[in-house]
């Protein structure tokens, strides 16, 4: 007869057998024995006392026969599975037809031997624990991932809400100063600084809201921007019209982007459309790798034009253009477009 491999293990081994047969009680406890395995084993017969040794103590495995008086492994499989479904737990019988294996496995077994073929239990002992030590390895792997991602998102709503209350200090600050101010080109001054601050606000809640996001949903941010300006310009009465499409960038960009599709709405609204009526339409879409962000109407006449042109944030509008490397165009020689912002996009959601 062939001797199986030896096989060592750093500690002892508790396994609890479920074999009503003292004789081949004692044969696996040779076979594990004579691999050098180093075990301790505890026999049970009944399924009282089966149930009492799972809910009541650790086992590093669980070896069962598979036919037993009143009792059967299937139930102890089903026992075991219920109160610790870690333990591996491995069927040895005499007889345990191949369907029968196929449902053992299918209800959660991890292996089988037949008991005249022990010779291969150390074997499948040995690949048993292995398995189960690899599943804990995952799981505790998997828990220490889960619990350093609630702390991140922890820290993500705890930085989220003190941005939050920050700008809404700042921006109090700026109205009391606004409110305060006498000369009128200060008050135009606070006016566009609490007008960009906004921005950032309503750009920061887009990409925040909830739980975070590694994207900048600039269509949503476009149109809610164009809407709550267009509707703030005293008598005027502009309509927005939209063709957007599903436009959306990392966020990095999201705050220059923010401020200055921004920046030159509230130029446009402030220059392009004094004492008329119509209707802003804004285009924002993305072809080929570049995006594309436009206001126009059914005409800007000469004068609009060059006072938007003119009139625009040169200094602001340049930083912000350079740091997303965008293009900004007022083309004097179109009379439907006012601006037109084209900008590479790498990271297309």
């Amino acid at each position: 007869m062939n001797r199986p491999p030896v096989i060592l293990s750093d500690r002892e081994l508790r396994i609890l057998l479920l074999e009503d047969s003292a004789l081949d009680a004692e044969l696996v406890t040779e076979a594990l024995i004579d691999a050098r395995l180093p075990v301790s084993i505890e026999r049970v017969v009944s399924a009282d006392e089966f149930t009492k040794a799972v809910r009541e103590e650790s086992w590093d495995l669980i070896l069962a026969d598979y036919l037993l008086p009143a009792f059967n492994g299937l139930k102890a499989l089903e026992i075991a599975r219920d109160i610790s479904p870690a333990t591996p737990f491995v069927f040895v019988s005499g007889a345990l037809g191949e369907e029968v294996a196929v449902e053992a496995l299918k209800r959660g077994a991890t292996d089988y031997v037949l008991k005249d073929k022990l010779d291969r239990l150390p074997a499948t002992v040995l690949r048993a624990l292995a398995e189960a030590r690899e599943r804990d390895e995952k799981r505790q792997a998997q828990g220490a991932l889960q619990q350093m991602l609630d702390e991140r998102t922890a820290l993500l709503h705890e930085l989220d809400h003190r941005v939050k209350n920050n700008l809404q200090l700042l921006l109090s600050l700026v109205g009391i100063e606004f409110r305060q101010a006498k000369d009128e080109q200060v008050r135009q001054v606070l006016g566009r600084m609490k007008e960009r601050m906004q921005a950032l606000a309503a750009a920061h809640r887009d990409l925040y809201d909830g739980q975070g996001s590694a994207r900048f949903d600039a269509s949503r941010f476009a149109r809610g921007l164009c809407e709550e300006l267009a509707a703030s310009v005293p008598g005027v009465r502009i309509t927005p019209e939209f063709e957007i499409g599903n436009v959306e960038v990392e966020a990095a960009k999201a705050a220059p982007m923010a401020l200055l599709f921004n920046e030159i709405v509230v130029n446009a609204l402030t220059h392009a459309y004094r004492e008329r009526q119509g209707k802003l339409k804004l285009t924002l879409r993305i072809h080929d790798g570049t995006l594309l962000f436009r206001i126009s109407d059914d005409a800007f006449s000469l004068e609009e034009k060059q006072a938007a042109k003119d009139s625009a944030s040169g200094t602001i509008l340049k930083a912000l253009a350079r740091q997303l490397d965008a293009g900004v165009e007022w083309p004097l020689d179109n009379p439907a477009v006012l601006v037109c912002v084209t900008m590479p996009i790498q990271d297309v959601g």
